[in-house]
């Protein structure tokens, strides 16, 4: 198997100066070498990282004292919990215990030490891990007790999860929310951005900018609940069936954690996160792999584009109504670009980078069972039709300069080229396609060519997508 795409390491010495810094209070510690071994129990490891937490600074000095002198790294991940959590002139005693257990210096931010763990799978927690860093994170909100405790299956590791400036629920999701016609929706600009959405015939807009407040929409469209989640950080918005196979209904809100900056969302039910770009159940009940695997939402198709090209589609569409309650007991403001200006320069740890793309490099995710490839939005808006194979299934990528919009369909046999309209394509025979939200269809109806159907495909930032699908192809890049 070929190494990731552009792989590019996060390893950054911690500067010589602040090394120096730390010198006296290794050697105080007693300690010049990693630590190697497990010499302390759960219930004494996790006790002198609260004493770490919590003590007075003679008690946090005598903490991480102990700590690094037992050599134990399995306490490693919950000491970077513990660091966050400490006051930022008062972390010099956990740094250099940190720096003590695992040998590496890659900073002084927390963000460092997360990154480190995420790449040292060596570096695996004690157990009572889940319950301490719930403990931790019970100091901002209780109900996370509910969501991380001992014993909850997990599908990815629980030291990568981490704290998103919020408490559970601290961004509200909008639970069915009002909607109107598109001709009452005088709020919206021609150029603005819009989520939209096609099930059973029924047509949905969610402008971006709501969603870049509320990041999450419990809905019910065509008849079938839906979720859409919008993950801001990494870019990228799906759309969910949410009806289970027994005919019950899930619905999701924020959770306020993240996996490697990807929004978690837990679901109401059981509690259960899941990942906004996979739609896995990674942490919790549902995570479980039981007789028939784990639990995965289905994709459905969503498009990213400009208001004016989703109406002109589809003249019956509905959007959502601005919600001026909502708007004042939030303290949001309803205005494109607000959101966004209120969260810039906001980050979270991500270890697994690559170079090949601009981390903030918008590309257009298609998944095929276990496969998937990544389609940078510029190239595809400059190609306009991109016909290609993933799997060994053929498909095609088409793009709307005029809109930028991006959809994908199966392709069968068949090769496309841009047609005389944005809404359609031509095959090699010039037989004309209409570009649907649904299929690709005859634009003449002919019972002996059906419909080509449409792929659940959707943006993100290759930020996002590259540290949850680090073996995606890459259009454009070198084969795998």
């Amino acid at each position: 198997m070929r190494p990731p795409v552009g792989e590019v390491s996060r390893r950054a010495p911690l500067p010589r100066l602040a090394f120096r810094r730390l010198a006296p209070l290794l050697l105080l510690l007693g300690l010049t070498a990693p630590a190697a071994g497990s010499g302390l129990s759960s219930e004494e490891g996790y006790g002198l990282l609260r004493r770490l937490a919590s003590g007075s600074p003679e008690e946090r000095r005598a903490a991480a004292q102990a700590l690094a002198a037992a050599r134990d790294s399995s306490l490693v991940p919950g000491l970077v919990d513990t660091y966050f959590f400490l006051p930022r002139g008062q972390r010099a005693d956990a740094l250099a215990a940190l720096v003590a257990l695992t040998g590496e210096r890659p900073g002084e931010r927390y963000h460092d030490w997360v990154e480190l763990v995420g790449r040292r799978r060596d570096l695996a927690p004690k157990p009572g891990y889940l319950a301490f860093k719930a403990e931790l994170l019970a100091r901002i909100d209780p109900r996370f007790k509910a969501i991380l405790y001992d014993g909850a299956p997990a599908r990815v590791r629980p030291e990568e999860i981490v704290f998103g400036g919020v408490p559970v629920e601290g961004i509200p999701a909008l639970d069915r929310p009002a909607h109107i016609p598109a001709s009452a929706a005088s709020y919206l600009s021609d150029a603005e951005r819009v989520f939209g959405v096609s099930v059973k015939g029924e047509t949905r807009a969610y402008p971006l900018r709501i969603l870049d407040w509320h990041e999450m929409v419990n809905d019910v469209v065509g008849g079938e609940p839906v979720t859409l989640s919008y993950c801001t950080l990494c870019g990228s918005g799906v759309l969910y069936a949410t009806r289970g196979a027994d005919g019950s209904e899930r619905t999701f809100g924020t959770s306020g954690l993240l996996y490697r900056s990807n929004k978690l969302m837990v679901d109401r039910q059981t509690r259960t996160l899941w990942s906004n770009l996979t739609g896995e159940a990674v942490l919790g009940p549902l995570a479980d792999a039981g007789p028939h695997g784990f639990a995965r939402l289905p994709v459905l198709p969503v498009v990213v584009t400009s208001w004016r090209e989703w109406r002109t589609r589809h003249p019956a569409t509905t959007v959502l109504a601005l919600d001026s309650a909502m708007e004042r007991r939030w303290g949001f403001r309803y205005l494109p670009g607000a959101a966004e200006q209120r969260r810039a320069g906001v980050a979270f740890p991500v270890w697994l980078r690559s170079g090949a793309l601009d981390p903030k490099a918008e590309i257009y995710a298609v998944r095929l069972g276990e496969r998937a490839k990544a389609y940078p939005v510029e190239r595809a808006l400059q190609e306009r039709v991109i016909n290609d194979t993933l799997g060994g299934e053929p498909l095609v990528v088409v793009a709307d300069p005029g809109s930028g919009a991006v959809r994908a369909y199966r392709r069968g046999d068949r090769t496309f080229r841009p047609g005389p309209a944005a809404t359609e394509l031509a095959d090699a025979a010039g037989r004309r396609w209409t570009v649907g939200e649904e299929a690709l269809a005859p634009a003449s109806p002919d019972p002996e060519i059906p419909p080509l159907p449409r792929l659940p495909g959707h943006t993100s930032f290759w930020l996002g997508w590259y540290a949850l699908f680090p073996q995606s192809e890459l259009y454009g890049g070198p084969p795998r």
